[in-house]
């Protein structure tokens, strides 16, 4: 008897809905372990929320459509710039009536450029340092490795 109150609380519905507080959805997942009757309930509000949303939907007003595209609208008159006269220059210009590019500004090739070209100079200089210091290394072991230079060691440590 409890678990058909339960269901007719209306907790499942805020649930799927996404309403519920946290301590009921923690509330709802362990009754969910207890009862796995519980899940087939789940699955059937979803089912039929997600039927009523698309047997009824309620469209939005054609003035806010009307809006929206005036927003975005790109207006040549303009100078570049999205909109009103007062919003920001842009960038990165779209230009579809010259066969869909993109144009950057000068400057942003120019970082590019330079940007570029100092990756690679710092990808060279840390493959030469790597080069040299592992020469440096293997040196330095040949040295330990090489009998004379053990036996002036031995020597030294004598004196």
């Amino acid at each position: 008897m409890e678990l058909k109150f339960y269901i007719e609380s209306g907790i499942i519905e805020s649930f799927v809905l996404g309403l519920a507080s946290e301590a009921e959805v923690e509330e709802l997942q362990h009754m969910r372990r207890l009862y796995p009757e519980l899940n087939t309930e789940v699955e059937f509000v979803e089912r039929r929320l997600e039927r009523a949303a698309f047997d009824e939907p309620v469209l939005p007003p054609v003035e806010i459509r009307d809006r929206i595209l005036q927003k975005i609208r790109w207006d040549h008159n303009n100078g570049g710039h999205f909109g009103d006269n007062n919003s920001n220059y842009t960038f990165i210009n779209i230009q579809p009536k010259d066969g869909d590019h993109i144009t950057v500004h000068r400057w942003w090739k120019i970082f590019f450029i330079i940007f570029f070209i100092m990756s690679k100079v710092f990808l060279f200089l840390a493959i030469f340092y790597y080069l040299k210091y592992r020469q440096s290394q293997e040196q330095q072991h040949s040295n330990l490795l090489h009998p004379r230079y053990q036996q002036e060691q031995v020597q030294s440590r004598v004196l």
